[in-house]
């Protein structure tokens, strides 16, 4: 089989999926065409390793020169870390807050504080009922204290900001894979485990425990990372970040 065959095959996988959750939510395909175009011409950019002519860009990836010139000048996307996730891992790991019950307002340690410590652009009314709905937390009624139930922030399905986890997972996914078929070294740790013929019982019991065992590896590393991002603080050397996840996925075997 052939490269282009391979990869048109690695298109069908990729975008099938994109393709259901761009229509689900009214994405129009223009949208999406422009978006694409954008990135191929950074991509492009990428590993050319020195400055292109737009015919030179234009003869990489297809696209006319009219578009070429439009798009060559875009900055590339950024994308911002979620602040509701931040506060619960400043909940954790910051000695004044330590995960322990919290008022609701006042000076710190309460939610208010540690909300405005995360973002002063947004409520911590705001905060507190978004974390609430998830069940991250449970408030008291009667003394108005805020408890921390859940060590991870997980966004209703289907809201704004399970999107946006989407957006962030699944991009350094897919960067990482990519980055190890580009032999990129050393590689990136991307592994997964695959069987078939098992009963919906067996795999009930295999979810709980990849979920159990998962999070403790999760919760063990935001832990040690919290305490290396205090001791390097005042490092001069270039900062750099890290996302560690995992995925259980199943379905019929007549799906695969």
């Amino acid at each position: 089989m052939c490269i282009l065959h391979i990869m048109l095959d690695l298109l069908d996988r990729l975008l099938a999926p994109m393709a259901r959750l761009m229509v689900a939510r009214g994405v129009p395909f223009p949208d999406l065409a422009e978006r694409l175009k954008m990135h191929y011409v950074n991509a492009a950019k990428g590993i050319s390793g020195g400055k292109l002519t737009d015919s030179r860009l234009s003869v990489l990836t297809g696209l006319q020169r009219r578009d070429i010139a439009r798009l060559r000048s875009l900055p590339a996307p950024q994308q911002r870390p979620h602040h509701l996730a931040k506060l619960l891992v400043l909940w954790q790991t910051e000695p004044e807050f330590a995960g322990r019950d919290l008022p609701n307002n006042g000076s710190p340690p309460s939610f208010e504080a540690l909300a405005k410590q995360v973002r002063k652009d947004i409520h911590p009314r705001t905060m507190r009922d978004a974390l609430e709905a998830a069940g991250a937390i449970a408030i008291d009624a009667k003394t108005q204290t805020v408890r921390l139930i859940q060590t991870s922030y997980q966004p209703l399905a289907g809201s704004d900001d399970q999107l946006a986890y989407l957006t962030q997972n699944l991009g350094d996914h897919i960067d990482a894979a990519t980055d190890n078929v580009l032999t990129v070294s050393p590689p990136h740790f991307e592994r997964a485990v695959y069987y078939t013929d098992l009963t919906k019982e067996q795999i009930i019991e295999l979810r709980r425990t990849h979920a159990t065992e998962q999070m403790a590896l999760l919760e063990r590393l935001s832990t040690m990372a919290a305490g290396m991002k205090k001791d390097a603080a005042a490092n001069v050397e270039p900062k750099h970040r890290f996302r560690a996840g995992g995925y259980f996925y199943a379905t019929k075997d007549d799906d695969t």
